[in-house]
């Protein structure tokens, strides 16, 4: 019979074993996937912001860890109402002995006591055994698949690439670019801010209400990659002559994978789209890239199935899916 425990203190010795679960089903997903370091997982959790809190829980057995999960609690408005179950895996030789399912309650119960009235995650698609145990529970799928993409920075097309840079020259009259490294400059936080909440426009969950970031809490995440080793550029779009930010792309690593860049979100406001904008500022980050990284092999990116738009510019670049993951919920009551 196995027992559960929470992992009250992380680090590198405490985490050593969840992070091999973790790392064996990346690769019953990607069967090629290189291991992550115990240090990512443990940067993970010990270099978060203040908002947000990642608690491990762990199944033993025998004094064998033979299952892990992660449960991230974020305090920002729309995403405090309900906890994200980031993880939760068993190792295959003790699955369907009810591990999993101990392991969920425990979550459902320290969600309840943090005031969280639903949880929600994602499956892989083809991972039969994912998909089995969310609807054991009274899992709920809202519809929404969201991909993992990515593609190798050999496969990429420069010219085309600088062709997309070379046409914004068309809208140079109208818009410049504003540039900066890790923390957004205070000039512009405010702006930032404001504009970050275009990502609510992208399909989801009729469930879901719109998440808003405060400028504090975008420059402490921003503060706590970079706290973790990281690197991150963000590329913004700035109308001219208001000066106000109209669109922004967001590119980062971390040296727990030096082989991987991370595209995180691009978003142009809707009375700006549809003029190249989002081309440009993904192609000014990507050539950077290549010039000044070349240890990364691997750029990755996550796109909702229905944000065709961002496909369409994706699948030009040369991005491919890798894993396909469906979106549950589920009341804590």
């Amino acid at each position: 019979m196995s027992s559960l425990r929470w992992v009250d203190t992380p680090s590198t010795d405490r985490l050593a074993a969840a992070n091999g679960i973790l790392n064996h089903f990346a690769r019953e997903l990607i069967p090629s996937e290189p291991d992550a370091p115990i240090e990512r997982i443990v940067s993970e959790i010990v270099d978060a912001p203040s908002y947000r809190r990642i608690h491990v829980i762990e199944a033993v057995e025998r004094d064998e860890v033979v299952g892990a999960a992660e449960l991230v609690l974020d305090d920002v408005v729309g995403r405090d109402s309900f906890a994200w179950v980031k993880a939760l895996v068993v190792v295959p030789e003790h699955r369907r002995r009810h591990i999993g399912t101990a392991m969920f309650e425990a979550i459902v119960e320290r969600s309840r006591q943090e005031a969280r009235e639903r949880l929600h995650g994602f499956f892989s698609a083809p991972h039969e055994a994912g998909s089995a145990f969310v609807t054991s529970f009274g899992g709920r799928t809202t519809g929404i698949v969201t991909l993992l993409i990515r593609v190798h920075t050999l496969d990429l097309d420069r010219a085309m690439l600088e062709g997309w840079v070379d046409r914004a020259d068309e809208h140079a009259d109208v818009y410049s670019l504003v540039r900066f490294d890790g923390p957004c400059p205070d000039m512009w936080s405010s702006q930032f801010a404001e504009l970050a909440t275009v990502m609510n426009t992208i399909p989801r969950s009729s469930e879901d209400v719109d998440t808003v970031y405060s400028a504090e809490q975008i420059l402490e995440r921003q503060k706590a990659h970079l706290a973790g080793g990281g690197w991150s550029w963000t590329v913004c779009v700035c109308q001219k002559p208001s000066m106000r930010l109209v669109g922004f792309t967001e590119l980062s690593g971390t040296p727990h994978r030096p082989w991987l860049a991370v595209q995180g979100d691009t978003g142009v406001h809707p009375d700006h789209r549809n003029r190249g904008l989002s081309r440009w500022v993904k192609a000014v980050n990507v050539l950077r890239l290549l010039d000044v990284r070349p240890e990364v092999q691997v750029i990755e990116s996550l796109n909702e199935h229905m944000n065709y738009p961002m496909l369409s510019i994706n699948a030009a670049m040369g991005f491919r899916q890798v894993v396909e993951w469906v979106e549950w919920n589920r009341a804590t009551s």
